[in-house]
């Protein structure tokens, strides 16, 4: 399902293959005043990391301050991101990490478009009496692309005015030729077919032909969807890739006349990206609106590209049937806009089909949907405008998480009541606390705490708001200076000072507790069950990780016994064990966790943990078992936890973790579980890691790990389950890796890798006497050295019974018969991913012919090769069964 960008290098002399690793690619972001078409590499010459001939950059026009550089296999990367961090004129390198989209596929037999109606539903139909659309209103939807030839679609999709088909000329000078539907960087080309089905069911939302009889219907009935496939057919794609479309669609509006009013953008990753944002602030500036999904991971933790605080971004949450936030959905009021419908969402799908998903993937193009619709009934409308009143319009709802965790803190609706709707709002005015996120704040004496208000109107105005203490107006400012961002986008802002008494912040939608962060809690009262470090350490975690809004906290910070704590163990002084596992932690890990220096078990998963891993932790060398899957954990996995020789247990699976995994995880060589799958990890697996002969699990899948698997790993001969599925990873192809990949229980592969198909060969008699025993004999084999499995088939003539038909080696006994008949066989070998079969025809005589036979030889892996005797037989065997006849008293 996902196009690989494979590297395949064959061995001189063999008829092995070795599948090498992506090359990597870095963001380089240039300062101002450094323009892209100016800047080289060549000082990285003179630094000897390799030849400069080897470097490969990329431009953008309309983005001066970008460029790409894809650095060649082998090169030190930490050393080149310092090296080119430290030229002049650049402000900052990043990996050209991926991005995936945010679907979640559901029940492909839903027939209902709830979201287009009343209820918990936008009220489209409402709107429909005023418009139904326009042509001139173009949606760039940035994703996996489009099945443009789908019927419910090809009448609404843009088709560049300017470029003539399959003329290989570029003739609207965009530097594109023949781009006549968009471009797909994901594969270098300009043909964005969507092979994923992902954008399929985007754009369908955005704009399925309506009132033709036919299939679904789109919020727009009447609209031009813009395909930029920059994800391939796995669902995933590089920031590069994704800057390209901003480029290309940025150039379109800018020189070549192309009303577009929005950008969809189904995707993102928790890592954010300085080259990203400064693409988005060029769309900001050019009036193109920025529609993005908040993310699948029911974490508070921001998510990118809908998290950058930029006033053309729209981040979009998802709301089920009944209003609730979907179980999947992101969250945070201080970065999410609003809520859409996207859960059980009924759209276009690949080869003129239809089905349903869900995911804030879903929920994001009914804004952009509804961001077109809204357009086409008030052309005159500005980005800023429709912000306006997509933020200060729509409909009440009883969920908290939305009330409490969004901007608008209601649900989309185009179309309701007085001013409840995006179209009918004219004056209303929201105002709403970003910053801080909390209804309760811990603080120390001395401390800042940020302080945002965005107070908008639906003309998208900023309307003056006050926050104030004891009755006094705190200074707040919305004029780009000081500790305001952005100048005239709503968002008021001051840093305020905890002057250490308990207090109250009286915001426009609520009040904000301020209290003393009981730093000497321990201390305090006394506690004595535990050292007074490992107690501060307990504290530190439970005001990092917003221990107030745990689902269970019970104990914590009530008594003078820690060991009592919920999820706490201790075993004399010293804390053992620590399992706050799906508790609903929301922060960042405190480095101070690292004095619990006898903690053997530390699990933290399936929270809402963010920020990095903290290196601090290696310093628990006690530690067995470390668990902190299923959190929203940024950065690279820190050389240092190879320190850890205790570990029998790392689980790290399912957060966004990027770089390469660490080689010094070869020095647990306790580990028996090492789960790292559903990341951002890049490069190989290091050979280190078949050091660890203990290791009974390994995960890998799902990440963009690259390259061969060593062929060391076979001295992992404790491994029951294995998955590198969905990577780039291959395992070599020899008979000695193979037969150990054979050993694993549980083994999924990457069912993507080249695969040579056996070779067969038969050994036949082409005729055979009536009653005799015949020796079926092929030969089989494989360069990849797989396990073959074989099968003899009986195609036509008179039935007989195999024997052994699933080994080389089948017989079976010829029929008795009167007259001549032919026989057909096929043999097949399979190596679990090909099969090579061949045929044979035979013929059978009867005894009194005393004839036999002499043998054949065919095999091919796609076609049919059949044995006969040549014509001197053929006239034998008619002769010979003239002669039986006349004998028989028969005649012809």
């Amino acid at each position: 399902m996902f196009y690989k960008r494979l590297a395949i290098a064959l061995l001189a002399g063999t008829c092995s293959w070795m599948l090498q690793a992506e090359p990597t690619r870095l963001i380089i972001t240039l300062e101002n005043e450094t323009d892209s078409s100016r800047f080289t590499l060549d000082k990285l010459s003179a630094h000897s990391i390799y030849d400069n001939a080897q470097i490969k950059l990329t431009k953008f026009e309309h983005l001066p301050q970008l460029t790409v550089v894809q650095l060649p296999f082998g090169a030190d990367l930490a050393k080149t991101i310092d090296d080119i961090h430290n030229m002049v004129g650049v402000k900052a390198v990043e990996i050209d990490h991926k991005v995936k989209k945010t679907a979640v596929p559901n029940d492909p037999d839903f027939s209902k478009q709830w979201h287009l109606g009343t209820g918990r539903g936008m009220n489209v139909s409402g709107l429909w009496n005023t418009t139904t659309g326009s042509a001139d209103q173009v949606i760039a939807v940035l994703d996996t692309g489009v099945d443009y030839t789908h019927a419910d679609l090809a009448a609404n999709m843009w088709i560049n005015p300017k470029e003539i088909a399959a003329d290989g000329i570029d003739n609207d000078n965009n530097g594109y030729v023949d781009d006549i539907y968009g471009i797909s960087p994901a594969d270098g080309t300009v043909n964005p077919m969507d092979q994923d089905s992902h954008g399929t069911i985007v754009a369908g939302i955005i704009g399925a032909v309506g009132n033709n009889n036919l299939g679904v219907t789109g919020i727009n009935w009447s609209v031009k969807i813009l395909p930029c496939r920059f994800m391939n057919s796995r669902g995933d794609g590089y920031i590069s890739d994704a800057v390209k479309c901003l480029n290309y669609v940025l150039d379109l509006k800018k020189n070549h006349g192309v009303n577009i009013v929005a950008t969809n953008n189904s995707w993102g990753s928790q890592s954010y990206s300085a080259a990203l944002f400064n693409a988005v602030k060029a769309h900001n500036d050019a009036d193109i609106l920025f529609v993005a999904s908040a993310g699948n991971g029911n974490v508070r933790a921001k998510f990118y590209p809908a998290a950058f605080d930029l006033p053309n971004v729209i981040s979009v949450t998802a709301h089920d049937t009944s209003g609730k936030k979907a179980s999947f959905a992101n969250f945070g009021r201080d970065w999410v806009t609003l809520s859409a419908p996207g859960s059980g969402i009924l759209s276009t799908f690949l080869e003129n089909t239809y089905s349903t998903s869900s995911g804030t993937s879903m929920a994001a193009p009914m804004v952009s949907g509804l961001i077109a619709l809204l357009k086409s009934a008030e052309p005159s409308l500005t980005a800023k405008q429709i912000r306006g009143r997509l933020i200060a319009s729509g409909q009440n709802t009883t969920d908290a998480f939305i009330s409490n965790e969004t901007k608008s803190g209601k649900l989309l609706l185009a179309n309701g009541s007085g001013q409840a709707g995006v179209a009918n709002c004219v004056n209303s005015v929201k105002q709403r606390r970003l910053s801080p996120t909390s209804n309760t704040v811990y603080m120390q004496a001395g401390e800042s705490l940020d302080i945002k208000v965005l107070s908008i109107n639906c003309n998208g105005d900023s309307v003056p708001v006050s926050v104030k203490q004891n009755g006094v107006n705190l200074a707040l400012n919305d004029n780009g200076t000081g500790d305001d961002v952005i100048a005239n986008d709503a968002v008021f802002s001051a840093k305020w000072s905890f002057d250490g008494i308990a207090t109250t912040l009286s915001f426009p939608d609520g009040d904000v507790e301020v209290l003393n962060r009981q730093q000497s809690y321990c201390a305090e009262n006394n506690i004595s069950e535990i050292t007074s470090q490992e107690c501060s350490a307990l504290v530190d975690l439970y005001y990092e990780t917003r221990g107030n809004t745990w689902v269970n906290s019970s104990n914590w910070l009530k008594n003078n016994t820690p060991c009592n704590w919920k999820g706490v163990t201790c075993n004399g002084a010293n804390v053992v064990k620590l399992d706050l596992r799906a508790n609903a932690l929301d922060g960042a890990l405190p480095a101070s966790l690292s004095v619990l220096s006898a903690l053997k078990e530390l699990d933290l998963g399936n929270n809402r943990l963010h920020g990095a891993i903290p290196v601090s932790l290696s310093a628990l060398s006690r530690l067995e078992i470390l668990e902190l899957d299923q959190n929203a954990l940024v950065g690279e996995i820190p050389n240092q936890l190879g320190a850890l020789v205790a570990l029998k247990e790392l689980d790290l699976s399912t957060n966004d973790l990027s770089g390469e995994i660490p080689a010094s995880l070869g020095n647990l060589t306790s580990l028996q579980r090492l789960a790292l799958s559903n990341n951002g990890l890049v490069g190989n697996v290091p050979s280190s890691i078949a050091n660890l002969t203990q290791l009974s699990v390994l995960w890998l899948e799902f990440t963009n790990l690259s390259g061969t698997l060593a062929q060391d790993f076979t001295r992992l001969s404790a491994i029951e389950s294995l998955s590198f599925k969905d990577t780039l990873l291959c395992a070599p192809n020899n008979a000695q890796f193979k037969a150990w990949l054979s050993g694993i229980k549980n083994l999924k592969e990457n069912t993507d890798c080249v695969n040579n198909a056996p070779q067969v060969s038969l050994n036949v008699p082409s005729q055979v006497t009536s009653g005799s025993t015949v020796q079926l004999i092929a030969a089989a084999s494989d360069v990849d050295g797989d396990t073959l499995t074989y099968q003899w088939q009986q195609l036509s003539g008179p039935q007989v019974s195999l024997v052994n038909a699933t080994t080389l080696n089948a017989s079976f006994v010829a029929p008795l018969l009167t007259s001549t008949a032919q026989i057909g066989f096929r043999f097949s070998a399979n190596d679990g991913k090909a099969a090579t079969s061949a045929d044979v025809l035979l013929s059978i005589v009867p005894a009194t012919s005393g004839s036999s036979g002499g043998t054949g030889n065919g095999s091919e892996t796609t076609g049919k090769s059949e044995s006969s005797g040549g014509s001197i037989g053929i006239f034998f065997i008619l002769l010979m069964v003239l002669i039986t006849r006349l004998r028989l008293g028969n005649k012809w």
